[in-house]
């Protein structure tokens, strides 16, 4: 019963007045931004990161639990226990 009200919805709305881009026909232009030179060095100085975004790999992390804790214990600081689920490069 759902499933037919929804059919019977969707056939009663009028489709788009304009054709939506990826519906072009092809060989038809369509207006899309150019990429120049300037503008990717642009978005690479955007993307790509800086100085701050790397403070973390200055940090000795130890590889294991077992290590961080005896680490911490000898030098009386505190711990930071980072743990994630999945593969830390994201690599499933």
């Amino acid at each position: 019963m759902l499933i037919t009200s929804l059919l019977v919805a969707a056939l009663q709305q009028e489709p788009p007045a304009q054709p939506l881009p990826a519906e072009a026909p092809p060989g038809s232009q369509v207006d899309s931004p150019l990429l120049r030179r300037v503008d990717l060095e642009d978005w690479r100085a955007h993307l790509l990161p800086g100085a701050a975004d790397l403070r973390f790999a200055q940090i000795a992390w130890e590889p294991t639990f077992m290590d961080g804790v005896r680490r911490a214990s000898e030098e009386e600081r505190p711990l930071l226990l980072w743990l994630m689920n999945g593969h830390p490069l994201g690599c499933t």
